[in-house]
């Protein structure tokens, strides 16, 4: 791992990680922001110091998101994460940590900042105002309410309380992401403009409709109920900011990649210092609005893959300008038609399905001639009798996902062999190696169908096709990599916490009486970790004497003699007393170091021997 160079120029902290997760540079703000030093892997999800960052960067890494914003140490930081590619293939990924405040004191030279985070903070204000008035009538109800009871007052509270968890409701459809909700289709964006006029049909009486559709069939791959609420918000907008006789242009256009619509109206306009704030949560103009439609407009159409923009005059109107691409921007095929786009990806998604098995074996053989080494694990794995009956998966993967990407079914494959695979002690670097020989074989497979098939790529549908099945192997990967050790990691927490529980052996010797050895080397850790399970069994088993012997320790710092003497202090307050034995010179010297003094409630004796002999009559007594 290289650190990256720092200047006080550079306020932000810097992390290049490469696709398998191993951080290839850090600068010294990221490394402090980010990293922990007690481990001194190279793997980033394993030196990651903060859980929150670590689930949230684990969405970047599976598709979902781009940024988020975390505190740490009580300063809001803004994580930027940016993918590099290299001959279409991802090749590093950079992440980014800006600290928000310091963005705000540097505004002269990032002016762009300031607009952000001043809507940030109108929005936060617009998020109090909202919040705080239910809020404050539910205060003022509960106070009545200790004054005299009225069931009136307990309704208007349970409503006003209903109103605040609406907003908040609200915020968060804004925010979060809605992947997983409404599947992907495609429809024709002109017949669902043309269905949302109809709803409208009682005020398009005072108004004039003008409609300029370039085509009759412009069809475009989303989530087809988000982005009709979108557009209904937006010709809804439009139509309440006219009076009688203003007009309502809708037109669409269209070129070889995308769709754009524009929807203008003829009314009020908006103000030029708050054009930049439409589209944030609780910013409105209209007296009784809340400040979600728009918001909610923003947000449908970018998690769509489109653009909107916005142009406005005070008392000429205002223009959206929305932009889609065709189909999907992974899926638009020079220029073709989307129909005959569609049907390519089918009939390819069809050959590499019909031959599967003959690719599989082919496969099969590359990996018996080249990589012998991973035939036999696969074979004691029970693996390569499945490939033969099922074929290789993930040509199966780029097959079922080629005409159209299903990210969640993607993830939960890729779970199911991830998983799979940790549990086999199946080694990464071998399944990578599988990964990369496997699209070899797809590649192959392609180039054979558009051989024997009358279809042609042009330069421009070549590499958009590249991105496609590539996109699909990557994602495939990243999810597999993620889960698998995510497994790993698990089980390591669960055989820690297994070797925990074995390495504070608390043997009853006789009634009430105890003995707890311990052996081995003793950290900070597992000083704390005896001590925790110290205190519960001596309460669980209602100890009176508990013998503690440490001859087996052949090292302890001061910080692990202070654990062990705070065992002996837990102990005397449940009522036990102690016999520590086995102390060394060494760490003998060390509780001198320490100031630690032996009280008359603790006894000493030089081995266990000498300890079980004072102890004896005691024994025969009960």
């Amino acid at each position: 791992m290289v650190n990256l160079p720092t200047t006080q120029s550079i306020s932000y902290g810097l992390i290049e990680v490469n696709p398998d997760g191993s951080i290839q540079k850090v600068n010294s703000e990221g490394k402090k922001l980010l990293l922990s030093e007690e481990n001194d892997t190279n793997y980033l999800f394993h030196r990651i110091k903060n859980n929150e960052i670590k689930t949230k960067l684990h969405e970047c890494f599976m598709g979902r998101s781009n940024d988020f914003i975390v505190t740490i140490d009580s300063q809001p930081y803004f994580f930027l994460f940016h993918r590099t590619f290299k001959d279409q293939k991802l090749d590093k990924v950079h992440l980014y940590m800006f600290n928000i405040a310091y963005l705000q004191s540097s505004h002269d030279h990032n002016n762009w900042n300031n607009h952000l985070l001043s809507s940030i903070g109108e929005m936060a204000a617009g998020i109090a105002h909202e919040v705080r008035n239910p809020l404050t009538a539910v205060k003022g109800f509960l106070q009545l309410l200790e004054q005299t009871y009225k069931q009136e007052y307990t309704q208007i509270a349970q409503s006003e309380l209903d109103r605040a968890i609406h907003i908040l409701n609200d915020l968060m459809s804004v925010s979060k992401p809605e992947f997983v909700q409404e599947k992907q289709t495609t429809f024709n964006l002109c017949s669902e403009v043309e269905s949302i006029l109809l709803l409208f049909q009682n005020q398009l009486y005072d108004i004039n409709v003008i409609k300029k559709f370039m085509s009759e069939n412009p069809v475009i791959l989303g989530r087809r109920d988000q982005i009709k609420k979108a557009l209904f918000n937006l010709i809804k907008n439009a139509i309440e900011a006219m009076s009688p006789g203003g007009t309502l242009m809708i037109e669409q256009f269209e070129d070889l990649q995308e769709i754009r619509i524009n929807i203008s109206d003829s009314g009020i306009g908006i103000p030029k210092d708050k054009l930049r704030l439409l589209g944030t949560p609780f910013f409105t103009l209209k007296q009784d609005g809340k400040g979600m439609g728009l918001a909610q407009v923003f947000n449908a159409i970018q998690t769509n893959d489109g653009k909107i923009r916005v142009t406005s005059e005070e008392g000429q109107g205002t223009t959206f300008f929305l932009s889609f691409p065709k189909a999907h921007s992974n899926q638009f095929i020079g220029g073709h038609s989307m129909i005959q786009a569609v049907d390519s990806k089918v009939e390819l998604e069809n050959f590499l399905t019909n031959n599967i098995h003959f690719y599989t074996e082919e496969w099969i053989e590359y990996l018996n001639k080249n990589k012998s080494y991973i035939t036999s694990l696969l074979k004691e794995n029970g693996e390569m009798d499945s490939f033969k009956t099922v074929g290789n998966p993930i040509m199966k993967l780029v097959a079922d996902n080629i005409s159209q990407l299903k990210m969640e079914d993607i993830m939960d494959f890729a779970r199911e062999r991830g998983v799979r695979s940790a549990k086999t002690e199946f080694p990464i670097h071998l399944a990578w190696e599988l990964f990369q020989s496997s699209r070899g074989i797809i590649w192959n497979a392609i180039k054979a169908f558009y051989i024997e098939s009358n279809n042609t790529l042009s330069v421009e549908e070549f590499f958009t096709l590249e991105r496609t099945v590539n996109d699909i192997i990557d994602f495939y990967i990243d999810s597999y990599t993620a889960y698998f050790a995510n497994y790993k990691e698990e089980l390591l927490k669960s055989h820690r916490e297994t070797v925990d529980e074995l390495s504070v052996p608390i043997i009853p010797i006789a009634e009430r009486v105890c003995i707890l050895p311990v052996v081995g080397n003793v950290d900070t850790y597992r000083a704390k970790k005896i001590r925790e399970k110290t205190l519960q069994r001596v309460k669980e088993l209602k100890a009176q004497q508990l013998i503690i012997d440490i001859s087996g320790v052949p090292f302890v710092d001061t910080a692990v003699v202070n654990h062990l003497f705070k065992i002996v202090k837990g102990i005397k307050l449940l009522g036990c007393s102690t016999i520590l034995t086995g102390i060394s010179p060494e760490i003998a010297d060390t509780m001198i170091e320490l100031g630690i003094e032996i009280d008359s409630e603790l006894k000493t004796r030089s081995d266990l021997q000498q300890a079980l002999q004072d102890i004896q009559p005691y024994l025969k007594e009960k």
